[in-house]
């Protein structure tokens, strides 16, 4: 008796020690964690997690941590410097601090150990190059800046569109060294690009002088110091905008921050002396030109969405929800249809140049009755035409009414949907996963044989959102687009 009492106290006291090590220790992986912690603005606790010198191998990993060290370094230098991130940068043993003299007093710098590891022109790279420019407050030395301009000119913006226009916009706020002529032909395609994109801060920014010898200020007002003369028939690309209105010879308007690319500097002007122009088609060209190479891929996915906003790069109707992480990865959940309910919203991602493949990744679902999840747009006439919708339900996948048969496991499924020959009003496409053909045969609804014909149309990616959705789910993980 004695004994079973001993045994029954034993058991408890290892269901207490059990139940309070599941309540207060963190299994999750070590990614996930530094996700969360960078998400909820914990800085330091990210690099806590580290060594002092050690480098991880993994992208995402890498790519948190040199956001990490960019967003500290925007602290550090913030209205009063925080000694607490002053004095652990002090002590850190892998990272080095570094004191710039500038015209706005002492400019606190963190080197960078992650950010040279990241594969260059990843996703990754781009995230965390473009966080490092997005968190410069305050003036850096020329060379910084214009070391920061020539990585980014070279990265191709398409999928990271917006980020890379306010990055870039507020890279151009502050003096730089002179760069060749190479370097700023490819600036000026950048720049052209995203102002013919929209959803960026540059769209429909381009304009050329209207005046002679016209004042440009260090700031939004004549009160400011001029800074230089610029003369029509000029061209500009503006940066922003202050709201104040003001009224100069007759005329009323905006100041604005502009870059003029003969003088390599950016300075405010009066919209009065502007006219807006198209972009340069010639320098959108060049630029698609120069990124044809990796037209084959782009890949979309949801590293660094809030749940709260659109997607990055995506447009339409958007019904907020939470993210869910599943193996240091974002999934972007699409959810089933109530009964009775018919209603959906989409939001749609624009792409460029001929596309023949879409890859997308996904987890499966348990719902009973299909789940739409993606849908293939063809865009003419400046309407959406629905080209091939994609549905999942708990045993298998349907491309429009083609169905296949998944095997029951519920582990991450990675397919593809190739676009091949035309007939008629119509594509034909096949489903598959890595080099086994699932469907052949697969006919798009009809479209406009003329519009197919000619080639005047281009493909968008969109995302069903159901407006009242139930609780049954697609995760999806990312989707890849290009050309074989």
């Amino acid at each position: 008796m004695i004994r079973s009492r001993v045994f029954l106290v034993l058991g408890f006291i290892f269901l207490f020690i059990t139940l309070i090590t599941y309540a207060f220790v963190d299994f999750r992986e070590r990614e996930d964690k530094a996700y969360d912690l960078y998400q909820s603005e914990a800085y330091l606790k990210v690099l806590s997690l580290y060594t002092d010198t050690e480098i991880p191998s993994g992208e995402l990993e890498l790519t948190i941590l040199s956001q990490t060290i960019s967003q500290l370094e925007k602290k550090l230098n913030g209205k009063e410097t925080s000694k607490d991130i002053l004095s652990f940068f002090q002590s850190r043993k892998g990272s080095k601090l570094t004191e710039w003299e500038t015209t706005r007093g002492t400019y606190y710098h963190i080197e960078d150990p992650y950010l040279s590891h990241l594969k260059k022109h990843g996703d990754g790279y781009k995230r965390a190059l473009i966080t490092k420019i997005g968190t410069l407050n305050k003036p850096i030395p020329k060379s910084e800046v214009t070391n920061l301009l020539l990585k980014l000119i070279l990265e191709d913006p398409r999928g990271m569109e917006d980020s890379f226009s306010r990055a870039l916009a507020n890279l151009l706020s502050f003096p730089f060294e002179s760069i060749g002529e190479i370097e700023s032909e490819f600036l000026l395609q950048s720049l052209h690009f995203l102002a013919n994109t929209t959803n960026t801060s540059l769209f429909h920014q381009t304009a050329i002088i209207r005046g002679k010898n016209v004042n440009l200020r260090s700031g939004p007002g004549r009160e400011n110091s001029e800074v230089g003369k610029i003369s029509e028939p000029e061209s500009t690309i503006c940066l922003e905008e202050d709201s104040g209105t003001e009224t100069i010879a007759g005329s009323s308007g905006h100041w604005k921050r502009c870059y003029f690319p003969t003088l390599q500097k950016s300075a405010w002007i009066f919209s009065g002396f502007l006219t807006e122009t198209p972009p340069n088609s010639n320098l959108i060209a060049e630029f698609e030109k120069r990124f044809k190479s990796v037209d084959n891929e782009i890949r979309i996915d949801f590293e660094g969405w809030n749940g709260n906003q659109i997607p990055t790069t995506f447009f339409g109707t958007y019904i907020p929800r939470d993210s869910i992480r599943v193996s240091g990865e974002t999934g972007f959940p699409i959810y089933g249809l109530a009964k009775n309910s018919k209603v959906i919203q989409r939001i749609c991602k624009k792409l460029s140049g001929d596309k023949n493949y879409f890859e997308f990744s996904f987890q499966p679902t348990d719902s009973d009755l299909p789940i739409s999840f993606l849908e293939l747009h063809l865009n003419y006439d400046n309407q959406e035409h629905l080209a091939y919708s994609i549905s999942l339900d708990k045993e298998s996948i349907w491309v429009n009414k083609n169905r296949y048969v998944l095997d029951g496991e519920k582990r991450r499924e990675n397919l593809s949907l190739h676009i091949g020959s035309r007939e008629g009003d119509k594509w034909n496409a096949s489903l598959w996963r890595r080099n086994t053909g699932l469907i052949q045969s697969i006919r798009s609804l009809s479209l406009d044989e003329s519009t197919l014909q000619s080639g005047r149309y281009s493909w968008e990616i969109c995302l069903p959102l159901a407006k009242e959705p139930n609780r049954e789910q697609v995760l999806l993980f990312e989707i890849r687009t290009g050309i074989h």
